[in-house]
């Protein structure tokens, strides 16, 4: 881990300390049940520590709810006093428990400080909310505090996020902004759902602990749903993706062909410092980017030498029905986009719809480059493998007419030894003119 963000995540202890001590000063109000308040405190340990996969990168857990219960529930300092608890206890039993696949600690002390720090600040400032806009908050919340409830239940998961993405961003070198937009589309909807049985839970709870454990079932409901939704989604991509296997397989020379594009795309949608987002928007795409050959011939797919005009229509029809087969699924709903405009170009001589320039989106432009290079690298029926030398030239002579000239450079970027400015001396030495007079034959072959 960096230094810089070692001292970023310690650092929200010093502020999270300061903040509870000031929250002191405040008029003590009504205490609260101490039972409830030592139950929901275990409660919410407990959660922290079955979290679920929300995405790919994101995770999250109950917990959530329980916060805003105390925000709602007990005055500002032991609001944040008990969120902090009942945090160290979750991240403390995470500390000392090991991941079985990877033999190690599932939080590092570090995690530990930062998370529950954080929390802790998020959740002094939701508490402040909720009791400028509630001044009767300390009786419980009821109907009538719901606004100040949804502001409370705003500040805590703002506060929060920001803490998150600003880690993230440090980490990742990137905009934080980029960061808090992927978590919001990742995570919103279930914090939503969570902070409304939170709610829920101080209102029925107040008085009555006992409800409080009544009421974690529903909380249980919504991480199962959550959990379960993520899995059936996995589970219709992993079969998408086996589907586009199978037609790779179809013909031994493009045995693995979606797999090496996709990790070609990857790469090179990192190197242009793409969201996370995006670029697991362009794997997903890349991965059944051929799904449509599925209804080309084996006559044609497997054809030694040049297609006649009648065949390559045939072949040109593979995106468009690429996309028809994914629209059956939602999880493709972004990425039929870049599946159908695979094969189009800079200049608007691609197919099926003839794009030009930005009318392409920029995700289809980088499994173009990717697909192009491991078309020319690899076996074919109707010629041998390019060597790398000459496919990297080629590249570089179709930059800016076939294909976009940042991805092209960022591709070259991702190649081991490889520069822009080495590249563009090794296409000198091999001679413009024979990769005129070799470009049009390679291109036409990489396209099908």
């Amino acid at each position: 881990m960096p230094t810089y963000l070692r001292a970023y995540l310690l650092a929200t202890a010093a502020p999270a300390s300061v903040v509870t001590a000031l929250l002191l000063k405040l008029p003590p109000g009504v205490p609260g049940d101490p039972a409830l308040a030592g139950l929901l405190v275990l409660l919410g340990a407990a959660a922290v520590n079955f979290p679920v996969m929300i995405s790919w990168r994101y995770k999250a857990d109950a917990a959530p709810a329980i916060y805003l219960a105390f925000v709602l529930l007990f005055p500002p300092a032991l609001a944040v006093a008990l969120i902090g608890l009942s945090r160290l206890l979750g991240e403390g039993a995470m500390c000392l428990r090991r991941n079985p696949t990877k033999g190690i600690r599932r939080r590092a002390p570090v995690d530990l400080v930062f998370n529950t720090s954080m929390l802790m600040l998020a959740g002094a400032a939701a508490a402040l909310t909720y009791r400028a806009l509630a001044p009767a908050a300390a009786t419980g919340p009821e109907l009538a505090e719901l606004p100040a409830a949804i502001a409370a239940a705003a500040v805590l998961y703002a506060v929060n996020t920001s803490f998150v993405v600003g880690a993230v961003g440090l980490h990742n070198m990137r905009n934080p902004l980029d960061v808090w937009v992927e978590t919001a589309s990742a995570d919103f909807k279930q914090t939503v759902a969570l902070y409304v049985a939170g709610y829920l839970l101080a209102v029925l709870s107040n008085g009555q602990p006992w409800l409080a454990v009544v009421m974690m079932v529903p909380v249980a409901g919504i991480q199962l749903a959550i959990a379960r939704s993520v899995q059936l989604m996995e589970q219709t991509i992993a079969a998408v993706e086996s589907m586009a296997d199978v037609v790779d397989r179809r013909d031994p020379y493009t045995y693995k062909h979606s797999q090496s594009v996709a990790e070609h795309a990857v790469r090179t949608a990192r190197q242009m410092r793409l969201p996370d987002r995006e670029v697991e928007l362009i794997r997903l795409a890349a991965r059944v980017h051929d799904l449509g050959k599925i209804a080309v011939p084996d006559e044609v797919l497997h054809k030694k030498g040049r297609l006649s005009d009648s065949e390559f229509e045939l072949m040109k029809k593979h995106p468009e029905t690429g996309v028809e087969i994914l629209a059956k699924f939602p999880e493709y709903k972004r990425g039929r986009e870049l599946v159908l405009a695979h094969h189009e170009r800079l200049d608007g001589l691609g197919y099926p719809r003839g794009l030009v320039g930005s009318a392409i989106a920029l995700g289809a432009r980088v499994i173009a480059v990717a697909d192009s290079w491991d078309a020319m690298t690899s076996n074919r029926p109707y010629r041998t493998a390019l060597d790398p030398e000459i496919a990297l030239a080629e590249l570089l002579r179709g930059r800016g007419t076939q294909w976009d000239p940042a991805v092209v450079d960022a591709f070259t970027h991702t190649l081991p030894g490889a520069t822009p400015e080495v590249s563009q001396g090794r296409l000198a030495e091999v001679g413009r003119p024979l990769l005129r007079s070799l470009g049009a034959a390679v291109g036409a072959l990489a396209g099908n």
